[in-house]
């Protein structure tokens, strides 16, 4: 498959990351002159992406250049420094005497206590553990501030495309999973995407269904490399006559589909999603979810039982797109299934490792 590092290293742009997905995704290093690897598996904060990133821009900033930052801040375990911990927290210092039982109800909590719980140490709520992530979000936008600075001081700021985005967003206390991102709501799926190119984005602000997969084909245009692949091949659609008000009506609906803590594929329009699953994992789920989307924003009124003549007809907007993308082949998302979904077999690992801590035998 095409793939943009790689396209921009064949422009004669000089490529590089700072990630650490090489070590789960061993094909996420194609195209990259320079990968630059964090210290730790994956959880280093913004500065130091940045102190990484910086040398980085100094040396080849005089270059056609394409780098990619990742960014972790706003995961778990939620760790912000000073002074967005004490800005984020101040006046939440009442305990909630039921917190631990709470968090112990959680079926996916022996994994989280050792991801989450146990790193942020003793908290007093819910809401205090809620505004650690909020603190890391501010704590992020501030390491983008530098990084803005930084391509300031070169000269380079407005010879440039910054992309910003989120790969998934993060269910607070809502729909059972905590702290995580499972279950396919708009708390997890809607996600920030901005993009700043001066003379080619003017400032604006798009409200239409757009998906990460439409980045590539919108950068591809914006920088007149378009007849570099066959972009009807692409999953992807530019954005770039939306950009420009050309079209009000960049998609008609999205696909979204998780295949960690749960099996689930989902459609959504303007009006309506709906969810499908296949394995719930740990999380009671329906089989069948359907929100009206502007009447119930945070999705707490499933109407599948209400409306199966939207169920059915989004559901055969969900099978016709499936069934193009397998071609006759088998559903991947089965595959998955049979040996067991990742995320509940780590947390059985988990469970299996504690057991043997208590009672004191190998495993």
């Amino acid at each position: 498959m095409p793939w943009l590092p790689s396209l921009m290293r064949n422009e004669g742009c000089r490529t590089g990351a700072v990630d650490h997905l090489f070590s789960m995704k061993e094909w996420f290093i194609r195209g990259y002159e320079d990968y630059l690897v964090p210290p730790g598996r994956s959880r280093s904060p913004g500065s130091v992406i940045n102190e990484m990133a910086f040398p980085w821009l100094d040396e080849h900033a005089s270059e056609d250049f394409f780098l990619f930052l990742h960014f972790w801040d706003a995961h778990i375990p939620y760790v912000p420094p000073e002074p967005f911990l004490s800005r984020y927290t101040a006046g939440l210092e009442t305990v909630d005497p039921e917190l631990q039982s709470k968090l112990r109800s959680r079926p996916s909590y022996p994994l989280f206590k050792r991801n989450l719980y146990d790193v942020i140490g003793d908290v007093p709520s819910l809401e205090y553990i809620e505004a650690l992530h909020y603190a890391e979000i501010a704590y992020l936008d501030h390491e983008i501030g530098r990084l803005r600075a930084k391509l300031e001081s070169l000269g380079v700021l407005d010879d440039c495309t910054m992309v910003i985005f989120g790969d998934h967003g993060e269910n607070m206390t809502e729909h059972d999973s905590w702290f995580d991102h499972a279950g396919l709501y708009d708390s997890v799926v809607h996600v920030p995407l901005m993009i700043r190119s001066p003379g080619r984005v003017a400032p604006t602000r798009i409200d239409d269904l757009v998906q990460l997969v439409d980045v590539m084909p919108t950068l591809l245009e914006l920088h007149d490399m378009s007849d570099r692949v066959d972009m009807a091949d692409l999953d992807g659609k530019s954005m770039v006559p939306l950009i420009k008000g050309e079209t009000l009506d960049h998609r008609n609906f999205v696909v979204l589909s998780e295949c960690t803590w749960q099996a689930k594929r989902a459609v959504r329009n303007h009006d309506w999603k709906y969810i499908r699953c296949w394995d719930a994992g740990i999380y009671p789920r329906d089989c069948a979810e359907l929100y009206h989307l502007p009447s119930d924003p945070t999705e707490q009124r499933n109407l599948a039982q209400d409306r199966p003549d939207v169920v059915a007809q989004m559901d055969a907007v969900l099978q016709k797109w499936l069934d193009d993308r397998v071609d006759g082949d088998a559903d991947p998302m089965h595959d998955v299934i049979q040996v067991g979904l990742p995320a509940v077999r780590r947390l059985e690992g988990v469970v299996l490792e504690d057991a043997a801590l208590v009672s004191g035998t190998d495993r």
